[in-house]
């Protein structure tokens, strides 16, 4: 009998000290598991945002939405050798929906409208550094000429938007068809059109899934968004020149900053550095 209790009493002392290690494997465990997760949620991918760049020593009057060739070079070449990693938006939303491991600094560089400008200047240089970028284009303007039905400058074709795309070097998305501003009232009908008659045509010119939608004028209603992401569009960017992304954020409310045309790369990495922060 005196046996059978030594032998019960050993037992439970082998049974508590299993639970003591158990219970200090799985508080281990779960502490990994914080770690990792606040780890990445706290990385921030920063949108940055062109639209045209020129040759005119006077950026056309409007920094704004004009940068010359020299200085854009100089920001990209600024944002290479302070280490930042220009990523897809695809490359963001394998992150956020799958846990796809990020570069370090991710950054996300993109153009607005599809100027001719970014086929003759922006693509080479990215090129030549071995970066990428996003242009939503404005697809009933594709190929548009300069002068010609109130276009102010010239558009690349689809034949240029093929090429660049092809190259992964200039992804190119939807910036609606005819550039309508959806931070109005904007009945159904045209919302429709813009949004899934530019999405078909770049599928259809590109042979690609277009996933991504930067509203016209950067805003949008309630209204839009829910028919963007009824046209099948995965990601949607609005224009609010602070802040930056992260696994967190409304993947139909992605913040982009605008950059100026008259800012220095230091300038430029400033305000990176500032919406990071």
């Amino acid at each position: 009998m005196k046996k059978n209790v030594f032998s019960l009493k050993k037992k439970d002392t082998f049974l508590k000290k299993y639970a003591i290690i158990f219970s200090l494997i799985l508080i281990f465990s779960f502490s990994c598991f914080i770690y990792i997760t606040n780890a990445s949620s706290q990385v921030k991918v920063p949108i940055i945002l062109y639209h045209n760049i020129t040759t005119d020593p006077n950026l056309n009057g409007n920094p704004l939405l004009n940068i010359s060739p020299t200085n854009y070079q100089a920001h990209m070449q600024a944002l290479k050798d302070n280490g930042f990693n220009t990523i897809s938006f695809a490359d963001y939303y394998n992150y956020v929906k799958n846990g796809t491991p990020l570069p370090d600094n991710p950054i996300i560089i993109t153009f607005d409208d599809g100027y001719q400008s970014v086929y003759d200047y922006a693509y080479p240089t990215l090129k030549n550094l071995g970066m990428q970028a996003t242009s939503f284009v404005i697809t009933s303007r594709m190929g548009a000429v300069e002068g010609v039905d109130g276009v102010t400058y010239p558009h690349f074709t689809w034949a240029q938007a093929r090429e660049m795309d092809q190259s992964k070097v200039v992804d190119i998305e939807s910036h609606s068809d005819t550039h309508v501003n959806m931070s109005n009232t904007v009945d159904t009908d045209t919302l429709q059109v813009e949004l899934r008659k530019s999405k078909y045509l770049i599928e259809q010119n590109l042979n690609k899934d277009c996933m991504v939608f930067a509203f016209p004028y950067g805003g949008k209603t309630d209204y839009a968004e829910k028919l963007g992401l009824a046209a099948g569009y995965q990601l949607m960017c609005k224009v609010g020149d602070q802040g930056s992304n992260s696994a967190g954020t409304n993947l139909t409310e992605l913040q982009r900053i605008t950059i100026h045309g008259d800012e220095t790369p230091d300038q430029l990495l400033q305000t990176i550095t500032k919406n990071l922060q």
